[in-house]
């Protein structure tokens, strides 16, 4: 198979199934890690061989400019990957609190059950028109009561899911940014992720980029669903209606540009970061109106990379205090 057999193949696998590899590879929608799952999993052998295929042909490929993009990562867990496991320790405390009064009632009613003062023959239950009725109320609330119990206890459950799943979202939103990143820059940039500024532990800066052209801080959203930005406001499409977010992506953008350039700022280092709003779901709309902070859409995140590598606005000796700024705040273990 060529390789331009292989990127107009289909890819079969999660939401984004039914394309071809090549553009979703352009927009950095695939990974080497998505290629080897299909390698391994795919069950159509023509799938197998396009991803062997396009996994060779960018091993083989040479890094423009002396090699590929820096990145620097915390080891340690992300804000979403802490949140993710915070509500999953709810969940099972949850479980095992629901099941204390399930069990507690089951002990008392055999208990009930094997009491010799209230043992009673069914036929003398039944030989009454009222122990028929209490009869059957009995059986009903047997029944009525787990189902409704067990249905509240899977609402509350459902609602920590959607919540994980969330989470889980934008961290694959991010690594579709960074594929793309890797796609266009050298290794003249580096990338920071998961940046937790000192002092500041109710969040984090999804990515920051910094290079010869300047800072650019990310705010990585892979929200689902029909969205539109229309100055500073955010609003969601339900049915007819658009309401309004509780989180404004614009805002968040721009504080943790504001924060990053105050730290910086503490170190004697005037530099100016651009807040950037990155919309990392391809299966979710935004509808821009004259935004009041920049929104690029996946889609639109290599041409947008690539003009950036047009002018030199910071010098070396600066662009290398930032560089060790931020990966002293990234690798410290505080």
């Amino acid at each position: 198979m060529t390789i331009d057999e292989a990127r107009s193949t289909i890819w079969p696998f999660r939401e984004i199934k039914g394309q071809p590899f090549g553009p979703l590879l352009d927009k950095g929608l695939l990974s080497p890690q998505d290629l080897g799952y299909a390698v391994q999993k795919a069950y159509d052998p023509r799938v197998r061989e396009a991803a062997r295929v396009i996994l060779i042909h960018l091993q083989e490929q040479v890094e423009p400019n002396g090699g590929p993009l820096n990145m620097v990562a915390s080891e340690f867990r992300s804000f979403s990957e802490r949140r993710q496991i915070q509500l999953a320790f709810i969940q099972g405390t949850i479980i095992s609190l629901s099941l204390a009064p399930l069990m507690f009632g089951l002990g008392w009613s055999l208990r009930r059950a094997t009491s010799e003062s209230d043992k009673q023959s069914l036929s003398e239950i039944v030989s009454k028109p009222a122990g028929i009725i209490a009869l059957a109320i009995v059986l009903v609330l047997m029944v009525a009561i787990p189902w409704g119990y067990t249905k509240i206890i899977d609402m509350i459950l459902t609602r920590f899911d959607k919540k994980i799943r969330l989470h889980r979202k934008g961290q694959l939103g991010e690594e579709r940014v960074i594929n793309v990143m890797y796609s266009v820059l050298n290794n003249q940039w580096w990338v920071f992720r998961n940046v937790e500024l000192p002092k500041r532990r109710s969040g984090d800066l999804d990515l920051v980029l910094v290079g010869p052209q300047g800072v650019w801080c990310f705010e990585v959203k892979a929200y689902s669903g029909d969205y539109r930005n229309i100055g500073d406001s955010w609003e969601k499409r339900f049915g007819s209606r658009w309401l309004p977010l509780t989180k404004n992506p614009s805002q968040q953008a721009r504080r943790n540009a504001t924060r990053l350039s105050q730290l910086l700022g503490s170190h004697q280092i005037k530099q100016w970061v651009d807040p950037i709003v990155i919309w990392a779901n391809p299966e979710s709309s935004v509808i821009q109106d004259t935004p009041s902070t920049l929104v690029w859409t996946l889609d639109e995140l290599h041409g947008h990379l690539s003009t950036l590598t047009t002018n030199k606005l910071i010098e070396q000796g600066k662009l290398q205090e930032i560089i060790k700024i931020l990966s002293d705040i990234v690798q410290s273990e505080d």
